[in-house]
């Protein structure tokens, strides 16, 4: 009895080690590398007492360093520990390109919004998936690149990363959906039947697109004013050649025509900070920069959008730092957009 008492001791305290009550998985290892390293011939008892965790983690971190980083460990009898037979001086775990570091940055920040919600162990599991395709060495956990990197980003309610489990569900069985919405500008919502085609994130916030079954149209509905969502069972075909990226191309933040696909050509002329902001930032696909002298603090911006809304707010985002070049109906409502504050 006392030693299956110890053994389950032994193995929730190693449990506690890997929930990060301790040290975390990638540290520890690197920690272990280092002690190798220095010569001192570290075995398994030592190095569980340095680290604070049981011989047990110790043993699985070792035959990990050996077997999947492939590092040369040996264990020296007479010496009573570890060394390496060969030089190393890199650490495999950070051998990795630059292309892959910025793709598990990217993956991290994307999934932090669900931190705190019922999605949260769900998205774990997701990111801790992409890691190991990724990688193929290590297993991250989500804190361990909190240290490293951050980003500022708007964050999603609780109701709102449920709606959205419950969309994405509609839309990967293609399954029919009713909600209540209110448009901007609005004081009642109406019922929509929809049939949701493409979930799709712009500026921190998400937007699905679906055929309006009444207005038999695409629209694109903002999740959080949306209220009421049912999904039903009636299944629906999706149409064919619809892409729900090539629909977002089509609109400079989230807004496209719907039914006529025109284009206008945007011309806006940037200086000075907002100059040097456009040559580090593409705002839209079709994007070109041209610069108007020699040191590029001015520039004029060129690209192609259905609709103008929220190309009037992105050029007033800039203030006096921005000229608009064409078209004359973007000129005509900035104009009219500066009356109106001026109150």
């Amino acid at each position: 009895m006392n030693q299956i008492q110890g053994d389950i001791a032994e193995l929730m305290a190693d449990t506690n080690d890997r929930i990060g009550k301790t040290r975390r998985p990638l540290f520890r290892i690197y920690e272990i590398h280092a002690a190798i390293r220095s010569g001192t011939y570290p075995n398994c008892n030592q190095l569980a007492k340095q680290l604070g965790v049981q011989r047990k983690t110790i043993q699985r971190d070792v035959t990990f360093m050996r077997d999947e980083l492939k590092l040369p460990l040996v264990y020296e009898e007479t010496l009573h520990g570890y060394y390496y037979d060969t030089d190393v001086s890199d650490f495999p775990i950070f051998q990795t390109t630059s292309e892959e570091l910025a793709g598990l940055f990217l993956a991290r920040t994307a999934l932090e919004s669900v931190r705190g919600t019922p999605l949260a162990e769900v998205m774990q599991k997701v990111f801790a998936k992409l890691t190991r395709g990724m990688l193929g060495k290590i297993q991250f956990a989500w804190s361990d690149l909190d240290e490293a990197f951050s980003r500022k980003t708007i964050e999603s309610s609780p109701r709102d990363v449920k709606l959205f489990g419950q969309i994405a569900d509609a839309v990967l069985n293609q399954l029919v959906t009713t909600f209540y919405y209110r448009k901007l500008g609005a004081d009642i919502s109406e019922l929509r039947r929809v049939n949701p085609l493409h979930l799709g994130e712009v500026d921190g916030g998400w937007y699905l697109i679906a055929q309006d079954l009444e207005r038999n149209a695409l629209r694109t509905f903002a999740l959080p004013r949306m209220t009421r969502l049912k999904i039903t069972q009636k299944s629906f075909e999706r149409p064919q050649g619809f892409a729900g990226n090539d629909h977002l191309k089509r609109s400079f933040g989230i807004w496209s025509v719907a039914g006529d696909y025109s284009r206008q050509l945007v011309r806006v002329e940037l200086k000075n900070y907002a100059a040097r902001l456009a040559q580090e930032r593409r705002w839209h696909p079709t994007q070109e920069i041209f610069p108007l002298n020699a040191k590029a603090t001015r520039v004029e911006v060129r690209f192609e959008v259905g609709r103008l809304e929220e190309v009037l707010r992105w050029v007033l985002s800039f203030g006096s730092q921005a000229k608009v070049l064409g078209p004359p109906e973007l000129v005509k409502i900035v104009r009219a957009e500066i009356e109106a504050m001026r109150g």
